[in-house]
């Protein structure tokens, strides 16, 4: 299945080569521009304040235009302007998912840790590796190989979990778009019914890191394609993972 949609993915992508790669240039240059403002303001606090809401805005606007084109392609709709521009409520909705989703990593993040801790798993040892790295990088390698097994061993058991969290709600911002549904819902959704296809995810998103590092390889001029062939894998793969038939059963109640 992976191998079917890499290659649909292709298709689109070759087929719609110019809309695509010139949106992806247009996120590109628009980050370029805001990190050019943000660093132009950082020692003004009102005006960094209002930066960060304008960034967020603009953050939000780029996450659902993605998803509608995407979605816009792989249904053959005639692509225009109105079919990726955001609607407030969605806006809102995405503000709120995005809020939620780091709120639960977060979360994940102390609960793991703290369990760990109670079980004694993680020593003082352990905080004092990166202390020690903060202060002088070069320490690293006074540790012996043993240490740092330790250390990468109990990093991985802290984020582990919230890779989880992230996999199994990694589809919220688009059964929001797709479906028009609630947050709740949509949290809700994105976790039954990745149940059972959490290898195929891990197995998706490796496939997309290593399709970009042989974009990467071509001069980066290679990413100009395997970055847009990203988008239409992800969403290809949200078509495979949420089929219509299936999301138009559930009940949208919450």
């Amino acid at each position: 299945m992976i191998k079917s949609i890499f290659l649909t993915a292709f298709d689109l992508t070759k087929k719609n080569a110019i809309v695509l790669i010139g949106f992806f240039l247009s996120i590109v240059l628009l980050s370029f521009l805001m990190g050019l403002l943000g660093e132009l303001l950082r020692q003004q606090i009102i005006a960094s304040v209002v930066y960060n809401i304008f960034s967020l805005l603009v953050n939000i606007t780029i996450t659902i235009a993605t998803i509608k084109l995407a979605f816009a392609i792989i249904s053959d709709q005639t692509l225009s302007f109105d079919a990726i521009k955001p609607t407030k409520i969605e806006a809102l909705k995405i503000i709120r998912s995005s809020f939620y989703l780091i709120l639960l990593i977060i979360s994940a993040l102390f609960l793991t840790l703290g369990v760990l801790e109670l079980l004694g798993v993680v020593d003082p040892s352990f905080a004092a590796f990166f202390e020690d790295l903060s202060k002088d990088p070069n320490h690293l390698f006074n540790y012996t190989s043993i240490q740092l097994s330790y250390t990468l061993a109990i990093l991985l058991l802290i984020i582990l979990p919230t890779l989880i969290i992230y996999i199994r709600l990694g589809f919220v911002n688009y059964l929001i778009i797709d479906k028009e549904i609630e947050v709740g819902n949509a949290f809700m959704l994105s976790y039954q019914l990745t149940k059972g296809k959490l290898g195929f995810i891990v197995l998706l998103y490796l496939a997309i890191i290593a399709l970009n590092i042989i974009g990467l390889a071509f001069l980066l001029i290679g990413v100009l394609f395997t970055i847009p062939m990203s988008f239409m894998v992800i969403s290809l793969a949200y078509r495979y993972l949420f089929p219509k038939e299936i999301l138009d059963e559930k009940n949208f109640l919450i």
